[in-house]
Parts: C-alpha cells; structure tokens; sequence
C-alpha cells in the first residue's frame, strides 16, 4: 500500500496561544511548536497499515522550512519519504487552500492508496482539511475514524464516530481517513531513526512544481477566515434559591430578559 500522511506544525500546547492586535494573527515567533497531536495518530495508522499489508508511508506538510521539524517526526516514527510544501504565495492559506495545495501536490508526487489526517489540528481546530483534499482528488472519504477493520484490494472498512455514537462504513479505495485519539498509541522513535530523519534531505515543492495556481492560495483563496479573537471571558451563574414555582418563574424571566428565549 502506498500510504501519504498530512500532519501539520502548530505551537505546542503548553503555551496559551495569543493574538497580535494588530493582525488578529496568532503569535508564533520565539514560540516552541510540535506536530498536531492527532497527526500522530495518522502517522501510527499508516505504519501500522503498512506492517500488515506491505508498502511504504511518506509524510508531507505546507508551510516554511521550519515545518520540516515535524517532517522529521514523521521520519524518526518509521515514514519514509517525507515533502515540504513552501512558497511565499501560500503566506496566510486557510483551509480551503491549504487543501487545494495539499491535493495538488499529493497528485503530483504519485498515486496513494490511503491518505491519513489527524482529524483536526489543535490551533484552530477547524477539522475541515481531510475532508477539503478528498473533494479536491473526487475521492472517497471517512472522518473521525477510531478504528480500523478490514483492508481488501479494493476497499477498507473502518469504524468512525458519530453523532449517534459509532458506525462501521466500507469505502472504496483510493481514500482519506482523518484520525481520533483513540484510534491507537502513536510509538516513539527510536534513537537510530531519529538520526536517520536528521540526515535526510527533505525535498521542497513550489506552488509551480505541483501545478498550483497561485492565485486560489493564500489571501488569493476563495474563502477567508472573518475574524480570528479571544473569546470573552465567560461570566459567573447565578444560583436562585427559593420555592420551586419562583424559582421557575424567576429563571424564565431572566432568559427572556436575556433574550435567550
């Protein structure tokens, strides 16, 4: 099985993200980083799909040359070959682009039979991008996948949670998975591989090498993000005491009063 893994560079998660007034951009210079959490989970499914049914994983990510930190993560796991998406029009992509250019430069480098993405990245949380580089490829697609049944010639069954709990779903291959937590225990690597990783030339794609139009990447995109703010700090309840019957009658008043209801 050819297998690609999409994993994604975010601040680590110790540290309380925070905005520049100015931008409205999240902070990210001096700040320590860290492979999203659930890419891992993608990283350990592919190795793990590729240890039963034979093939290799390679890892690929957009951003600077920084990202190839977590490129090199993947490598030191067990992936190997890894490719850096970078190019200055690709500067403030959102989703969309992020998965117009992931797809573009997925098709380029070859044919995969799976391709796996942590179900969400932890800095914005927005879930959207497994599912965006599926549309882009016409491809099928399963989310929240916890886990793993079965893998044919043609198709994998796969167990996935959703709003009415879990359902098994059976889908044609080529496809894309996005990862829970649960799915498994990502490994750690290993102190060879480690040295491995730090040694490999990381190849870096443009928007030119994998056929990307400049112009639907970066603040070019077809959507944009509105506005990106820290939640205001939420207030304290109120605990009403009293008879039942005023008690009711004082806690619908305030909804109303609220406009809540």
């Amino acid at each position: 099985m050819n297998i690609m893994v999409c994993v994604k560079q975010v601040p680590d998660n110790a540290v309380v993200p925070k905005l520049d007034p100015s931008t409205g951009k999240v902070m990210t210079q001096g700040v320590e980083t860290m492979v999203s959490p659930f890419d891992l989970n993608a990283i350990e499914a592919g190795l793990t799909l590729v240890s039963e049914h034979g093939g290799e994983v390679s890892v690929i990510t957009a951003g600077d040359d920084s990202c190839k930190t977590a490129l090199r993560i993947g490598l030191s796991m067990g992936a190997e070959k890894a490719y850096l998406v970078c190019d200055s029009a690709l500067e403030d992509s959102d989703t969309w682009a992020t998965s117009y250019t992931l797809a573009k430069a997925i098709a380029s480098i070859g044919s995969f039979d799976v391709i796996l993405c942590g179900k969400q990245a932890i800095d914005d949380d927005a879930g959207q991008v497994a599912a965006g580089i599926a549309e882009q490829l016409g491809i099928s697609q399963v989310t929240y996948v916890n886990e793993i049944r079965e893998v044919t010639a043609g198709s994998i069954t796969v167990k996935r949670v959703c709003p009415a709990g879990e359902e098994v779903v059976t889908a044609s291959l080529p496809v894309v998975l996005s990862c829970e937590k649960s799915l498994n225990e990502p490994r750690y690597p290993t102190l060879k591989r480690t040295r491995m990783a730090n040694r490999v030339e990381i190849p870096t794609l443009d928007c030119a090498a994998i056929g990307a139009d400049a112009g639907k990447v970066g603040k070019n995109s077809p959507s944009a993000v509105k506005r990106l703010y820290t939640p205001a700090p939420r207030q304290s309840g109120e605990i009403l005491k009293g008879e039942a019957d005023e008690i009711a009658r004082t806690g619908v008043q305030k909804l109303v009063d609220q406009k809540v209801i």
